[in-house]
């Protein structure tokens, strides 16, 4: 079986961003055009984010972030670029529960 090869752009210099979203069952948009180039979501909650295509309702599915430290990571940003979030549990606010990096390059 042949080598599987993934190119990753190490080179994302340091963090030019850091957003706090505080989260509600209803979806909140976050948009990335400010010139940054990839940016990570860091779950610090005591609940599960889903995220995905704006959209996202109650038991609507989503991929999750887990609670407790779970983490996603989106390299290779360009244009403009949006993402919904939400907890996926009716009546629950997460205040300061999704940090958001933005990573700006070299």
């Amino acid at each position: 079986m042949g080598t599987i090869r993934r190119i990753v752009d190490l080179q994302l210099g340091s963090i030019g961003t850091t957003k706090v979203l505080s989260l509600t069952s209803s979806e909140t948009l976050y948009y990335i055009n400010s010139g940054n180039r990839a940016f990570e979501a860091c779950n610090v909650s005591a609940y599960n984010v889903f995220y995905g295509q704006s959209g996202l309702a109650v038991n609507s599915g989503g991929i999750m972030i887990a609670s407790n430290g779970g983490a996603k990571f989106w390299d290779s940003v360009i244009d403009s670029f949006q993402m919904a979030f939400r907890v996926n549990t009716g009546g629950v606010t997460i205040t300061n529960g999704l940090l958001i990096h933005e990573y700006g390059g070299n």
